[in-house]
């Protein structure tokens, strides 16, 4: 049987965690819970962690909306839905996804997505391969609307740009 944590370990442990990366107050409070420590213990000890600046949420939500834009090639609805799973406050998801997206990085990003499942599909735009590259863009959590300006009868985003 494992042995409970002290208050005092689980503050020690959570910090050792967050200087090595950033946690949302949700995900400490569901870290601290699995360990068996809840109600007002568990908000003090993240509360101790948030004034000594281990815990900031909008640090993590910035970090979080860089890091899946620019390495994951996520969209704003599946990184508005991922914050806000790990108990982000919305006015943070807003601020970070508003002053950490650039819009030309994003749009890049859907255009090589775009490209690259375009691969994989036949050379006429039929409606069938319009919902095909829609549905695939939507599931990586870009708006429809700006998907469906992406996918015009042109086909331009098939072909990779010159550089």
């Amino acid at each position: 049987m494992k042995r409970e944590l002290t208050e005092k370990e689980a503050y020690s442990r959570l910090a050792d965690m967050c200087v090595a990366a950033d946690y949302s107050t949700g995900e400490t409070l569901e870290r601290l819970r699995g360990w068996g420590i809840t109600g007002r213990v568990a908000v003090d000890i993240v509360q101790h962690l948030v004034d000594e600046r281990f815990i900031d949420d909008e640090r993590f939500a910035r970090a979080y909306v860089r890091s899946k834009v620019n390495h994951s090639g996520w969209g704003r609805v599946k990184i508005r839905h991922a914050l806000f799973q790990k108990g982000i406050e919305r006015e943070l998801i807003d601020l970070a996804i508003d002053e950490e997206v650039d819009i030309d990085v994003y749009h890049s990003n859907l255009a090589d997505a775009l490209r690259s499942k375009a691969r994989s599909m036949p050379d006429t735009l039929d409606a069938d391969c319009r919902s095909r590259l829609l549905r695939f863009a939507v599931g990586r959590g870009y708006e429809p609307g700006l998907v469906m300006e992406m996918i015009p009868e042109e086909d331009f985003w098939r072909y990779e740009p010159d550089n």
